[in-house]
């Protein structure tokens, strides 16, 4: 099941398990030893973009200094000794701030003084009702606690608060009860000017079960959350994805969450599933901002502001999988190592060929919730799972057998699948690392970049009319499992239009009068194809 940002929501019918990334697998049963060497720390930015704040320095005194305009006409102007939306105290204190907006020709409009104030420690902050965005503003402070106390200035842009929204929410229409489900979900970030940070939290039927911290998304940037989920219960299941608690702040939280549901049962998928899915969000007039300043009925300056992004987001999966109740299948362990060969195609042409060579796994066994399969009742599964990212895609292999209480085996799966995300980075939440790394206890936050070369929006392919790949895997014993598979490409434009909103403020204390317009029009161009046979 995918769902698109803006409420269009499309799936495939019987697209069920192991979708994008392997859609349904075992519970955690299986790891590597240590975090893979491709993660990241969520503590360092995979990159920095938008307008930066204003720093101003004199003597020991540091000053950074960030304007935020938000959706409802007020800016929020913050001063730190320190590091902004840090958890640590910064150093000193303010004693006064003199704050100067300036015109479009670099004339102070007015000037204000917040006087004896004493901070507890070295932050200040006001809300200001009217800045307009790009705006030039110097802050003049006076901070106290230092070896030398001077007057810092510091001059900064107003900018937007950052709009979070979540782009697609991808899972598999069903899966198998007491299989691990792989949910992504792919967050943007749209107005361009500053980053946010975030908790990408996943709820099942209202609680939350899983959740990936410290989600960085650079302005006018995009990134994947991977969320892993066991369900220890047959029925339809209520799935929401949200960006929660975004840091400075979100231009407008409601799109920050997307939703739909899941069918947990004993059926069984197609022997192979293939996905192709890009969304662009290309609009040149998408923010457009006016903003007139008068006094005593006279104008006294006028400006307008019209800009866009491009926010690209594309990825691709393909799953060969054979499986059934014993003896009416074939699957069966792999013979360590495994070899991978993957092509890619749009319109016949071949975009995409490579072979990994030497994907390794490893095997291990566990009790699970009884459940019923094959005409019997599972109690253990016997797991083998393999996993790798090389250059710009994740290779996964896997073998699952379930058994009954008596250890005789009633079903087994065999699988091989090759994944390419969406976006710069993807963030690996704490039930994905407990399932695919055997990072269980305490996990820290990571994050990996989706090509090897650090290429913003990942790798992309031209489009055309039909998407094609293949996979052909060779274990150590020259055993095989292969296919090959073609999706028709089905193009849609969704259009988000914010019409046209004024408003006025003033006339203030020194008499000036202001009239803030603004509007959107938020177009994403969306090609998908999806095949299950």
């Amino acid at each position: 099941m995918i769902l698109f940002h803006g409420g269009v929501h499309t799936s495939a019918k019987r697209f069920v398990s192991l979708i994008l990334l392997l859609g349904a697998m075992p519970m955690g049963v299986w790891g590597q030893s240590t975090v893979p060497s491709y993660a990241i720390s969520s503590s360092l930015h995979y990159r920095e973009s938008g307008v930066p704040d204003g720093v101003g320095e004199s003597n020991s005194a540091v000053v950074t200094a960030r304007a935020l305009l938000g959706k409802d006409n007020n800016s929020t102007v913050e001063l730190t000794t320190g590091k902004l939306d840090s958890n640590t105290t910064p150093p000193g204190s303010f004693a006064s701030v003199r704050f100067e907006p300036f015109t479009p020709s670099g004339v102070a409009l007015l000037e204000k003084y917040f006087s004896h104030l004493a901070t507890p420690a070295g932050y200040y902050s006001f809300t200001w009702p009217s800045l307009y965005r790009g705006e030039q503003i110097q802050v003049r402070s006076y901070v106290t606690g230092f070896p030398e106390d001077d007057p810092v200035t510091a001059y900064t842009t107003v900018k937007l608060r950052p709009d979070l929204a979540m782009q697609n929410l991808t899972f598999p229409e069903t899966a198998i009860v007491q299989q691990v489900v792989n949910i992504r979900a792919n967050i943007a970030e749209l107005n361009g000017d500053s980053g946010a940070t975030t908790a990408c939290t996943l709820d099942v039927d209202g609680n939350t079960v899983d959740q990936v911290n410290s989600v960085y998304v650079a302005a006018g940037g995009g990134v994947t959350c991977e969320f892993s989920y066991t369900f220890s219960g047959a029925g339809t299941h209520a799935i929401q994805v949200t960006a929660a608690n975004p840091v400075p702040g979100d231009w407008d939280l409601s799109n920050n969450t997307a939703s739909g549901t899941i069918t947990i049962s004993t059926n069984n998928a197609e022997h192979a599933t293939g996905i192709f899915l890009d969304s662009n969000v290309n609009s040149p007039s998408q923010q457009t901002h006016s903003y007139q300043v008068t006094y005593q009925g006279a104008t006294v300056f006028s400006y307008s502001n019209t800009s866009g992004s491009s926010i690209h987001l594309q990825g691709a999966s393909t799953l060969i999988q054979d499986y059934g109740c014993m003896g009416s299948t074939t699957a069966a362990a792999w013979q360590l190592p495994v070899d991978i060969s993957y092509t890619e195609s749009m319109d016949g042409t071949q975009l995409i060929s490579f072979t990994d060579k030497g994907l390794n796994a490893i095997g291990t066994s566990l009790a699970v919730v009884p459940f019923p399969v094959c005409n019997s009742t599972a109690a253990s599964v016997v797991a083998q799972y393999g996993s790798n990212f090389v250059t710009d895609h994740f290779d996964y292999i896997g073998y699952v057998q379930y058994r009954d209480s008596a250890g005789n085996p009633l079903y087994s799966l065999q699988f091989v699948g090759v994944q390419r995300e969406a976006g710069d980075v993807t963030y690996f939440s704490h039930g994905y690392q407990c399932s695919w790394w055997n990072n269980c206890s305490n996990p820290a936050d990571f994050y990996a970049w989706n090509t090897s070369t650090q290429t913003q929006w990942g790798t992309l392919l031209p489009l055309g009319s039909t998407w094609g790949s293949s996979i052909a895997s060779q274990d150590a014993s020259g055993n095989t499992l292969a296919a090959q598979v073609s999706a028709p490409l089905n193009g849609t434009l969704q259009s988000n239009v914010v019409p046209t909103s004024c408003a006025d403020i003033g006339p203030d204390a020194n008499g000036y009068t202001y009239h803030y317009c603004s509007a959107a029009n938020y177009q994403t161009t969306v090609a998908m194809g999806i095949t299950a046979y």
